[in-house]
Order: C-alpha cells, then sequence, then structure tokens
C-alpha cells in the first residue's frame, strides 16, 4: 500500500490585528515598568515572528526585571534573568552591572576567569573596545580584591596591576586607618592613575579632608564616578558632606555598616542609630511637641550630655509636659531648667511672667561662679534688654533696658554687638561723654570692627568733632574701602564742618571743607547741597554765586522739592532767617513760591521728605511759601490711596500736622474702611492739641485698631495702641487747667511780658551759672527729640546750640503763661522779718 506524501505543515495565519493589540500592550507594560508583564507578551510576539525590535524591548523588560531584583538584593536572580536575556536576545552578556553584581555575589572567579580570558585573546590588544573593557572590569575587581583569600589572588598573572598595586592600596588604608599622614601621602603616590585603584587616592584625601576643609573633599569626592568600586565607601562620606535634612535622607538609605562608617565620621557612638532612624521616617513638618515625644521614646539611649541638651531645646515647645518634667530625659540644672520655662512662656506671649523667669535664670547662672554661665548670664540678660518691652516705638532702651545692658556688658565685655548698641544708645540720647567712654572701651576689643569704628565715626560727628570723625572714617575705609555708609558720614562730616564755617562768617575755610566732601559724596542729592553752599560761601549778587545756586537748584530737579532743600539748607546757615531773606535766596537759584502745584510736584518732594532726616530748626517753615498750593492739591481727585498713604507718612514723618491732617481727612472720605487715614487724622490733632479731646475722634480710632487687626496690620495697630496710650498718661493741660511747665509765683504778671522781656531775663539767669539745670529743664520740657535735633544741627557750636534751646523754650513758655491765670500777690497783715541767712527775694 503506497504512503501518502508528507506536505511541509503551514502555520496558522497570523491575525494582523492580534499582533498589533499585543505588541501596543507590550508597549504599555514596558514603560510602566511592569517587566514581567512585558516578558511574557514580547514572549508570545516572537513566537510568531523574531523582528528585532521584538528582541530588542524583550532584551529591555529582561535587563528592567533583573536591576528591580538586583535593587532588592536578590543578586542570584537577577544574575539569572541577565544570563536569560544573554541567550534569548543574543544581548552581550558582560555589559552593564552583571560583573558588578557577580563580585557582590561574592562569584569573584567568576569575573577572573572571564578577565583571564579577556587578556589572553588577540582582541584585547587589537581592539580598543576590548581594551577598555579590560580596565573598566580591572577597576571593578579593584575594591573586591582588597579582602581577596589567596586562592582567589592566585587566579591572577604574576604581571597583573591588580597583583602589583595591591599592596600599596593596603599601605594606603592602614596609613588612614593610624593616622598617620606621611605615610599615606607615600603610599597613595605608589598608586598611578593608570591603576585599577587610583579612584582610592580621590577617596582617601577626601575622608582626611572632610574634618578641616570640606570644599575641598567635596571637590576630591566628585572626581569619583557615582558606580565606582569604592561606592560603598564613597558613599558615607557623601552622607556626612551633605547639609541639613538632606542628610539625613542620604544616611536613611545607606546599609547597616554604611550608617555605622557615617556615624563615626560625625563622631556619634552607634546608639544614635535608632533615633536617627525615626526621624528620618518622620514627617519633615513634624510640629516640635511630636518631636518631643519622638526623642522621649529613644532618650534611654543617648548620652546623657547631649539628651540634657535635646531637652533644652525641645521643652520650651512642649507645652503639655516638658518645662514641667524636666528630669523625662536628661540632668538639666536649676538654671537651665527656668530658662527653658521662661522661653516657654516667652512663646505664649506672657512677657512679663517671662521676664520674672529670665531674670531668676540670670540670678542663678552668675551665682553658679562658671566662666561659661557668667557669659550665658550675659546673653540672657541682653536678650530682656533688647526685648521689646523695654524699647521705645524708634528704639531707644529705658532705664531697665540701660541697666540690663550694662550688666550683660559686666559680664561679657567681648560682646561687640552689646557694645555697638551701648554707645548708639547714649549717642542717641545726648549723653555724648558716656557715648565716647563706650565706644573707648569697644575699641580696646574691637579696635578693627567695622560696627565699632562706624559707630566711633557716629558719635565723633554727634560731638562736632570733624576732625576725629575723619580720621576714624580713613581709618575704617582702609578696612573696608566699598563701605558707603562711612563714605557718606565723611563727606556729611566735612558739609557739616563748611556750614559751621559759613554760620561764622569764614568761607575760604568752608570752600575748604566742600572740596574735601566731594572726594566723598557722588549722589544727586549731595551734589547739589555742595553747589549750593559753594554759593552761599561767594560774594553776594556776584555771578559765581547766582550760576552756583541755579546748578544746584537744577541738580535737585528744581520745583518743589529743589525750593524745600534750599530753604532748609538755609536755616542752619543763617542766624538770621525769614521769609524775605528765603524769597531772596529762592530768587538767586531761580526758583518761585508757586501758588498752583501738581501732583508731580507733591511727590517729589515726598520723595525728598523721605530721604530726608526730620529737623526742628527755628525760623522759617521751609515749606511756608507753598502750603497753601499744597492743601489745594489734597482735593485732587487724581491721587490714588497708595500716593495719599505715602504722602501721610511723610507729612507724619517730618511732623507737619496742619498738612497731614487736610490730607489724611480728604483720605478718610474717599476711602472710610482703610483705617490708616483714620489713625493719620486723629495723630495729627493729636499733637497739635496734646490730647484726643473728641470722643468720636477716640471712637473712630478704636475702630481703626479692629479693622487693622483684622487685616493683620500688626504695625498699624502697634501704633493706634501707641496713640491711645500716650493719651492717657498725657496730662491734660486744657481741662486741668494746668500749663506745661509750672509757673513760679511772681510778684508780678508774667503772661504780660513779651517774648523778648523772657529772654532776656533768661539769658540774664544763665549768664549767672544756671546754663546746666536750664539745659537739664530744657530737655524735660522740650522731649528727648528736639533736644537731640537742635544739638545735631548746632554741629558743635555751643552758643549755637544754647541759643537755639533758648528759641524753643520761650515759645513754649509764651504758650504757657498765655493759658496759666495770672498770679496774685498774697497780701499779709504783719511784715515777718526774713530768717537769718535767707536775703531778699531777689538776692541771687
Amino acid at each position: 500500500m503506497s504512503k501518502k506524501p508528507n506536505f511541509p505543515v503551514k502555520p496558522p495565519p497570523v491575525d494582523a490585528s492580534n499582533v498589533l493589540a499585543q505588541e501596543h500592550t507590550a508597549q504599555v507594560h514596558l514603560e510602566k515598568g511592569r517587566y514581567r508583564d512585558a516578558i511574557a507578551v514580547y514572549k508570545t510576539l516572537l513566537k510568531t515572528e523574531r523582528r528585532p525590535e521584538w528582541l530588542a524591548a524583550l532584551a529591555s523588560a529582561y535587563a528592567g526585571r533583573a536591576k528591580g531584583l538586583a535593587a532588592k538584593g536578590l543578586l542570584e536572580e537577577g544574575i539569572a534573568l541577565w544570563r536569560s536575556r544573554a541567550e534569548l536576545c543574543g544581548a552581550p552578556l558582560w555589559e552593564g552591572p552583571y560583573a558588578g553584581w557577580l563580585i557582590s555575589a561574592g562569584r569573584v572567579a567568576d569575573v577572573l576567569d572571564y578577565l583571564s580570558g579577556l587578556r589572553t585573546s588577540d582582541a584585547t590588544h587589537a581592539d580598543g573596545l576590548a581594551n577598555e573593557a579590560f580596565t573598566r572590569l580591572e577597576a571593578q575587581l579593584a575594591a573586591a580584591l582588597l579582602v581577596a583569600s589567596d586562592d582567589t589572588l592566585a587566579r591572577l598573572p604574576a604581571d597583573s596591576l591588580l597583583l602589583l598595586h595591591r599592596p600599596a592600596a593596603l599601605a594606603a588604608f592602614g596609613a588612614y586607618s593610624g593616622n598617620d599622614a606621611p605615610a599615606l601621602e607615600n603610599a597613595l603616590a605608589k598608586l598611578p592613575f593608570r591603576s585599577p585603584y587610583r579612584d582610592l587616592r580621590s577617596l582617601l584625601k577626601g575622608l582626611v579632608l572632610w574634618e578641616t576643609d570640606q570644599e575641598s573633599a567635596r571637590s576630591a569626592l566628585a572626581r569619583l564616578p557615582p558606580d565606582g568600586p569604592f561606592e560603598q565607601l564613597a558613599a558615607p562620606l557623601r552622607t556626612v558632606l551633605s547639609a541639613g535634612t538632606e542628610r539625613l535622607q542620604l544616611w536613611a538609605t545607606l546599609n547597616g555598616s554604611q550608617q555605622a562608617m557615617a556615624l563615626d565620621l560625625l563622631g556619634c557612638p552607634p546608639a544614635f542609630t535608632p533615633l536617627l532612624r525615626a526621624l528620618a521616617e518622620a514627617n519633615a513638618s513634624l510640629a516640635p511637641a511630636a518631636l518631643f515625644d519622638l526623642v522621649q521614646r529613644h532618650a534611654r539611649d543617648l548620652p546623657k550630655p547631649f539628651a540634657t541638651a535635646v531637652w533644652q531645646w525641645l521643652a520650651p515647645w512642649a507645652t503639655r509636659r516638658g518645662c514641667d518634667n524636666p528630669r523625662m530625659f536628661g540632668s538639666p540644672t536649676r538654671a537651665a531648667q527656668e530658662c527653658a520655662t521662661a522661653l516657654a512662656v516667652e512663646i505664649s506671649g506672657e512677657w512679663d511672667h517671662a521676664e520674672t523667669h529670665w531674670s531668676d535664670a540670670a540670678d542663678q547662672l552668675f551665682a553658679s561662679g562658671d566662666a561659661l554661665d557668667r557669659l550665658r548670664a550675659a546673653l540672657v540678660l541682653r536678650h530682656m534688654a533688647l526685648s521689646p518691652a523695654h524699647l521705645s516705638s524708634d528704639g531707644l532702651l529705658d532705664p531697665e533696658g540701660v541697666d540690663m545692658l550694662e550688666r550683660s556688658l559686666a559680664f561679657d565685655a567681648k560682646d561687640c554687638a552689646a557694645q555697638i548698641r551701648m554707645a548708639q544708645h547714649w549717642r542717641r540720647i545726648g549723653n555724648l561723654k558716656r557715648a565716647r567712654e563706650q565706644v573707648d572701651v569697644a575699641l580696646t576689643h574691637f579696635g578693627d570692627d567695622a560696627g565699632v569704628l562706624t559707630e566711633a565715626v557716629e558719635t565723633a560727628l554727634a560731638a562736632g568733632s570733624f576732625k576725629k570723625a575723619a580720621t576714624t572714617a580713613r581709618r575704617l575705609l582702609a578696612l573696608d574701602p566699598l563701605n558707603r555708609k562711612v563714605r557718606t558720614l565723611l563727606g556729611n562730616a566735612h558739609l557739616s564742618h563748611a556750614v559751621k564755617q559759613l554760620a561764622t562768617a569764614k568761607p575760604d575755610s568752608a570752600k575748604k571743607e566742600i572740596l574735601e566732601a566731594a572726594t566723598w559724596l557722588d549722589s544727586a542729592a549731595d551734589q547739589g547741597r555742595m553747589y549750593l553752599l559753594q554759593a552761599w560761601a561767594e560774594v553776594g549778587g556776584s555771578a559765581e554765586r547766582l550760576r552756583l545756586a541755579r546748578l544746584a537748584a537744577s541738580t535737585w530737579g528744581g520745583g518743589l522739592a529743589a525750593g524745600w532743600r534750599l530753604l532748609r539748607e538755609a536755616q542752619s546757615v543763617f542766624v538770621r532767617f525769614d521769609r524775605q531773606r528765603g524769597l531772596l535766596l529762592l530768587n538767586e537759584a531761580g526758583l518761585t513760591a508757586a501758588t498752583e502745584l501738581t501732583v508731580e510736584e507733591v511727590l517729589e518732594l515726598v520723595q525728598a521728605l523721605e530721604l530726608t532726616e526730620p529737623s526742628s530748626r527755628k525760623g522759617m517753615d521751609p515749606l511756608a511759601p507753598w502750603r497753601p498750593a499744597i492743601g489745594k492739591v489734597a482735593s485732587m481727585p487724581v491721587l490714588e490711596a497708595n500716593h495719599l498713604e505715602r504722602i501721610c507718612e511723610a507729612f507724619s514723618r517730618h511732623k507737619m500736622h496742619d498738612l497731614l491732617e487736610k490730607f489724611a481727612n480728604t483720605a478718610r472720605k474717599r476711602w472710610p474702611d482703610q483705617p490708616i487715614f483714620v489713625y493719620h487724622a486723629v495723630a495729627a490733632r493729636f499733637f497739635v492739641e496734646r490730647a484726643i479731646k473728641s470722643k468720636r475722634d477716640f471712637q473712630d480710632l478704636e475702630n481703626a485698631g479692629i479693622s487693622a487687626r483684622a487685616l493683620k496690620d500688626m504695625r498699624l495697630v502697634m501704633r493706634i495702641e501707641a496713640l491711645i496710650e500716650d493719651d492717657e498718661t498725657r496730662f491734660g493741660f486744657a481741662d486741668a487747667k494746668l500749663s506745661p511747665i509750672a509757673m513760679p509765683n511772681l510778684p508780678f504778671d508774667l503772661s504780660k511780658l513779651p517774648p523778648a522781656a523772657l529772654r532776656a531775663m533768661m539769658e540774664a539767669s544763665i549768664s549767672l551759672g544756671s546754663e546746666k539745670a536750664f539745659l537739664n529743664n530744657a530737655r524735660r520740657d522740650l522731649g528727648e527729640a528736639v533736644y537731640q535735633q537742635v544739638e545735631r544741627e548746632s554741629a558743635g557750636n555751643h552758643k549755637l546750640f544754647v541759643s537755639r534751646i533758648l528759641d524753643h523754650v520761650v515759645d513754649l513758655l509764651s504758650v504757657a503763661v498765655g493759658s496759666a491765670p495770672p498770679a496774685v500777690p498774697v497780701k499779709s497783715d504783719k511784715n515777718t522779718p526774713p530768717a537769718p541767712g535767707q536775703g531778699s527775694l531777689f538776692d541771687e
């Protein structure tokens, strides 16, 4: 019987749509990292057709799956998958991480066998790529062969660089462990650049430098490849060279031995490991109280001194049981407990209660007798002195703050910031003798400190010692040539001296000072001031005087702002300064007292006011020629709210209360919901009338405070509260029928004396030796701010200073006697003779 012929079996037809769907599914699995599913789909596709792109995709899937297993520590599984990748996909076996996995799995012999075969092949020296792979594989083996057994080393040929350079590498490790720097340098010098152990040079240098020069250590570490053979040792070093939370995050990614090495480099005991792991796992925004609880759970593992320090850091924030349980962990002293309690109370906002604890803590620290505790007591006292409770609105210390800061300096004289602050305080209140003494003390400790030298310059200027100020400023500029503040101080010192020379009719000396100031000042405002002073140093009516005056006006931009600057400067130069002279000076500079002003001109004036320190000079008001025109601008509808706020702040700063009230009232009508304008309107009337007399004003001010608090404008809230407090503590002279200055009982009616007679009487009293008492009373009656301002403007001229203070007192006295009831002489029936030694009533 004949057999049927065997025809070849045809494969079933492939559904093209199904293949496309499977290919798309495999690509999605591969892109999303689902490598196991991708491997299964690509294997199914390859059974239908062996396409190159499918093979490449299958190789990528195998590689991803193998790397994922190796990252989890399953090295043998990863190695097996890598072999399957090579067999099924035709990919090279010894590429990528395969050799590193074998070394990590302890199969160094397999790598050495492959290296031996690669070395004996003809392609090693003929093919550059093979030679590069050989060198790279040698470098991968370097770290493992440092601890390899003799049997493993016997597989290497005698001329292998791995074998030849191994003793030098081991000697380098031994020298580093023994802290032998010369031996380490000698051993590293035996490792050339082509050595498989070349990365060891950068690693050990980084380990040596990290404690003394971290930047150099980072540079050395940057030369190591991230996947190099010594990465297991480089990772802990890279961790400790990080900072902040990044260090903790990197430390958490290390294995156990690497974490121990990092802690050893930081000088931390291994007992810190559980706490650090808990911190690494905790939320980065962990609340302080929760952090306190976390540390408490691991406190037994911490050394006693460190646990005490941690308690001091965290206890004030753990409101529930932090400061109430000082022995919870650590052993804080009684003074440390008091400091933590004080800080906890201060955090809660109860400053008065906190200050009591701070004071007790300072006393306990001082009583301990320890030198470090004295420094801590100084720090506590300085913290108390510089708290808002002891500072005025302009930063001046109250008497308690002065006492605490002086005690702080007695405990720690080398506190530079406190020395400067103390000198600033004495200078600002006008006690220049104490200021100079404080500066001298600071200079003995910090002779080259820029802050101390700057304060020395300002103190010398306040005392009128222009030459001393210039000498000190030059000394400071030699240390800090770019210190713009000192250059400005030095230039202004020369200009102040020039003003003094002009006021005493010494134009030639004034010109020298102006030329000296020109080397330090370069701003437009200062340039204009120098041109103006140069003009006034020339002969009146000369062409040069007119040219310089007009140049000054043009440098200042002309218009209202330039005119105000000119008249303000004239107040300090001309002893007798009135409206007629002011108009004459404006005419010289080509300026006029305009009757109509624009918003832009007023804003230019505001900018000038913002850049200029307030003053209280006698004589003509610098804004007098323009005040009616400025008042008209307040009602212009083109003014925006931000413009009006700037204008009000500038007028308030310079105590121009009448203009401030006009602009603030206009703004209140247009923007009644903005509390800042209510504050300015009420404050303007308060400083004129010395009290908030209207109940409506008081109610509006309280409502403005509520609105400001709702808007979270705490600065405005504080200003409103200060104004209300001033009103409560200020005497209501009009209501109480009292005058600001207590009037003596005299046998004549003082209110009928003209101001000239009052001034003559006071000058006679001063000439009889009562100048010191007069100045002390004037400081009390005029106020510290006015007194200091007049002192600065007098530029060291004592006679001018006394004369200007006298002008202020006569003005104030004229107002006082006008509101005081007339003195009624007391009639007596008996003519009682004076007691022995009493003399006559008018006997000085």
